[in-house]
Order: structure tokens, then sequence, then C-alpha cells
């Protein structure tokens, strides 16, 4: 190829992050259902982590795609709270933060939080009790908060909010779904010597 040759390049490109979440999100619950569909659990808590957190990081980046399209002077940076209510209220949708899906919402938040903050726990517990060898609880009063918090309902409960929520900010945004998905488009045209 010559080494003088010239092209001049022109694109757009709409990279829109709620999207790869939303996948990763998908990617992990997935795996988490054919685990528990063959029997063999293993590593699934690292599939309920990295699913949670993928569930929390989407829901934010989906107030924030609808906010940046459909608000003017969307502030990216405010609180959670803050940019839910901007959207929400934007979008004439009620702020209940006790029902789902924004409970759920909210779990994931600050369960993300905390993973984020990486705060150690040290749990002590000291009780008689009757027991078979099966009894969950009794495991679960070593657990820290965050590991109780991964398990299969609220996770599975999570997933759903966040993609009921999606389609509900959707509808109300007027916005297609083809205007959610990334797109790139670009023209190489080689210029002569």
């Amino acid at each position: 190829m010559d080494k003088d040759l010239k092209a001049k390049v022109t694109g757009k490109a709409d990279v829109y992050l709620h999207n790869h979440l939303a996948n990763s999100a998908y990617w992990f619950k997935r795996q988490i259902e054919k685990k528990i569909e063959s029997g063999d659990r293993t590593g699934i808590a690292f599939d309920y982590l990295a699913c949670a957190t993928s569930i929390a990081f989407t829901n934010e980046a989906h107030i924030n795609f609808f906010g940046m399209k459909c608000v003017k002077g969307y502030i990216e940076r405010d609180p959670i709270e803050s940019k839910v209510a901007v959207v929400f209220n934007a979008f004439k949708m009620p702020i209940v933060w006790e029902t789902r899906p924004l409970s759920s919402f909210r779990t994931m938040k600050n369960l993300r939080d905390t993973l984020a903050h990486g705060k150690p726990a040290e749990i002590r517990y000291d009780n008689v009790t009757s027991a078979t060898p099966d009894q969950q609880n009794i495991i679960d009063n070593l657990k820290a908060d965050w590991q109780k918090a991964l398990t299969h309902e609220p996770i599975m409960t999570a997933y759903k909010d966040m993609d009921d929520l999606f389609k509900q900010l959707l509808e109300k945004s007027d916005l297609k779904l083809f205007d959610t998905i990334e797109q790139t488009n670009y023209t190489i045209s080689l210029i002569e010597k």
C-alpha cells in the first residue's frame, strides 16, 4: 500500500452503555438459570454477585440515558435519587421507592454501594439452637448483609424490575426502541495523490 495515500474519515457513533450493562445482567441471569437447571451450582455465588452489580449499573445507566435524551439540562453527576426524580417527573411517573420496581432499584443500588466501598464485616454469633445439618439459617447468621442479599429470588425480581422499568421509561419517553440501540456510521474516502 502506498504510504502517501490519504483518506478522509467521517463518522458518528452513538455508544449507549446501558445496552452493554443490560446484556451483562442478562448473561449472568442466564448462567444462574443454567446452573440451577443442571444442578451444578459451581461458582453460582459469583454469578449472583455479577448479576446484581450489572443490574445496579444498568438501572442507573437507563436513568442517565433517558435523562440525557429527554430532559433538558439533565445532570448525570447528581445523586441517583435526584436523577430518578428528574426523569420520573419529566415523564409524569409516580416516584414510590417502597414498591417495585423502585424498591428493587434501591436494593441493587445499595448493594452496589456496599460492594464498591469494600467495608469488612466482623460478625460474632453465639447461640444454642436445635439444628439439622441442612439448616441454612445457622450459616446465614455468620454472613454479611451483602452476602444475604445475593440470593435467587431478590436477584431475579430485581432483573425483572430492571427490564420492566426500562419498558415503562421507553413508553413514557416517546422514543422508539431503535433510538436506544447503539449505532455507528462512517465513511472512508480515499484521496488520490
